[in-house]
């Protein structure tokens, strides 16, 4: 696993140069609300986004120090044999994407008096000039889609279901990462046609370390966005 091959006492791995940890005795650590041998709180945090800050802050400094995540037990999605569950929480998703910039021409026709026909005529140009105007606007790439869905960050992946499925991003197809712990949000590109994905919510600094810690390699805990997570 990804986090083996950076507490390895070599630091190499397929994957080139990876981060080398002093060697301690692993040790689970609390990072989300259903770590192993932990019961989820009776009841929900007073403060979600307190709660969530507080357990990045406590795993990106144990994972620093040597100490593995602890897993956690994943019912729905199907695992692969060596993928293990990290967190499991709300979040919003979105997609940046545009629109096709098509639009139906409406051909409304008027047989009469010429005075009728020129205002059909007139009347038409109008709703094909605002029709194209609006598919202009629709063309643009804009974030779409929002809604929440139940997320899971495992070992390997990023698997979200919107109610509609569940979808899937590994994270070695990720070719963008951009954090942004002000505003509580994530964007992650990849370079196969897939539109860019934003993440928003109270566990995204969580979401956000395990996938820096995947994507990055030992470069993590010196990216400067994820700083704050260290202090």
């Amino acid at each position: 696993m990804w986090w083996d091959e950076q507490l390895g006492s070599n630091g190499k791995s397929a994957r080139g140069d990876l981060c080398v940890l002093p060697q301690t005795t692993p040790r689970q650590t609390l990072h989300g609300p259903r770590a192993d041998n932990q019961r989820p709180p009776a009841q929900p945090p007073k403060d979600p986004w307190q709660w969530w800050w507080d357990q990045a802050r406590l795993s990106a400094q144990a994972f620093l120090a040597g100490h593995i995540p602890s897993e956690i037990a994943i019912f729905g999605p199907v695992l692969d044999d060596d993928e293990r569950g990290l967190l499991e929480a709300d979040v919003d998703v979105s997609f940046f994407y545009g629109g096709t910039g098509q639009y139906a021409r409406s051909d409304y026709f008027v047989v009469g008096r010429p005075a009728v026909m020129v205002g059909a005529l007139a009347v038409n140009a109008a709703i094909n000039r605002r029709r194209k105007i609006a598919a202009q606007r629709d063309a643009e790439p804009t974030w779409r889609d929002r809604q929440t869905a139940h997320l899971w960050s495992t070992t390997h992946r990023l698997i979200w279901d919107r109610g509609q499925g569940v979808e899937s991003l590994a994270y070695c197809e990720i070719t963008g990462f951009y954090p942004d712990l002000d505003t509580w949000t994530a964007v992650l590109a990849t370079g196969d046609g897939y539109p860019p994905v934003r993440l928003q919510g109270p566990a995204v600094p969580l979401v956000a370390l395990w996938t820096a810690t995947a994507v990055l390699g030992e470069r993590w805990a010196h990216d400067p966005r994820l700083a704050a997570l260290l202090r």
